[in-house]
């Protein structure tokens, strides 16, 4: 078992430091005395007993957060093992240490390490481990007594564990992980601290949540929003991202979604145009253009002539659509309606005898 779990305190901390400048993020998970004591003493190389120490690029935390909505499967265990540590008799006879150290085995010490999990590990760890101190000082003889005290604290835990679970089981049934009003609102008051350290080459502000993620992610989008930054949804994929305020994106930056938003984008766009009969004349003319091209592609030279009588067709229906709309005289809106469809049928007649003329 790592240093971490044999220094476990009354309460599991989780500190950030956001740095801009080298776009990264430093985290430090473990007993909050022992982190409140690292800070006071000017964050030193060499970390304190009960104090791990994680680091990833800027924008990471969230990240971890949109791996836990997509990977269920890995809550899901902790979840089995929180619903095994809740059985009376192991708990009275001991046995639940052996699932207690199964629960510490899921702890990732890797470079890439979800550390929105490992916190979350860590403060299932601490709960019960408190629980079951808290048992241990009053064991009596009765069987009966030992068994009702022991409900008693596995009762305790479980309202822990299930805090700790809500925000990510509610989220599944929306699809969405979000942080925003909705998912602080799940913790009426959070305990955080934070350290402005002015040892070493620059100042450091250290920013620590105690016993909640919750209120980790709530200063971490306070920290963004003093750097003119966002957290958001995706409105593709629904995944968190993070973006400028000035500039505030609406996707990803995900290849697929960035395809499907302009898709999506483009047809909203044409079906808005093709209610009004002006535009749609216009669309329809550019749609049938784009056809007949195609059947140049192999001939770059006869490309050029055909994309310069389209250019001066464009141009041409520009500016006679110029001050037409739909509530315009219904002979002026013919007459623009059938100088796109000549201009189509001139198009398609110059590809056919650009085709053959290169053959």
């Amino acid at each position: 078992m790592i240093e971490l779990f044999k220094s476990v305190g009354d309460y599991a901390s989780m500190g950030i430091i956001v740095d801009f400048s080298s776009k990264t993020e430093v985290y430090f998970i473990g007993n909050g005395d022992s982190i409140r004591e690292f800070a006071y003493d000017g964050m030193p190389s060499a970390l304190p007993k009960g104090v791990i120490k994680h680091s990833n690029k800027f924008g990471n935390l969230i990240k971890d957060c949109n791996r836990l909505m997509r990977v269920k499967c890995e809550l899901n265990e902790l979840m089995e093992l929180t619903d095994k540590l809740c059985d009376t008799e192991a708990f009275c006879n001991g046995s639940c240490n052996l699932i207690l150290d199964e629960l510490a085995s899921f702890y990732d010490v890797n470079e890439y390490a979800n550390v929105v999990k490992n916190y979350i590990i860590y403060l299932l760890y601490c709960s019960f481990r408190r629980q079951r101190e808290l048992f241990n000082k009053k064991v009596g003889l009765s069987v009966r007594s030992n068994h009702d005290r022991a409900e008693k604290h596995i009762d305790f835990f479980r309202n822990d564990a299930d805090r700790i679970f809500k925000p990510f089981l509610s989220a599944r049934e929306k699809n969405q992980f979000s942080v925003d009003s909705s998912l602080f609102a799940f913790e009426a008051v959070t305990d955080c601290s934070v350290y402005h350290i002015k040892s070493g080459e620059k100042p450091v502000t250290l920013s620590v949540a105690n016993n909640s993620y919750i209120a980790l992610l709530e200063m971490y989008d306070d920290i963004l929003c003093r750097a003119n930054k966002l957290i958001r949804n995706c409105e593709n994929c629904g995944e968190l991202m993070i973006t400028d305020r000035a500039n505030a994106s609406l996707i990803c930056t995900r290849t697929s979604c960035k395809r499907d938003y302009h898709t999506k984008a483009n047809s909203e766009s044409r079906r808005r145009a093709m209610n009004e009969p002006v535009q749609s004349a216009y669309i329809g003319f550019n749609e049938k253009c784009k056809s007949y091209r195609k059947k140049l592609l192999l001939f770059s030279e006869l490309l050029v002539q055909y994309d310069e009588r389209h250019n001066e067709y464009r141009e041409q229906l520009k500016k006679a659509k110029s001050g037409l709309t739909k509530l315009s005289r219904s002979a002026d809106i013919e007459h623009f309606e059938m100088f796109c469809c000549d201009a189509a049928v001139e198009m398609q007649e110059l590809a056919k005898i650009l085709k053959r003329s290169g053959l």
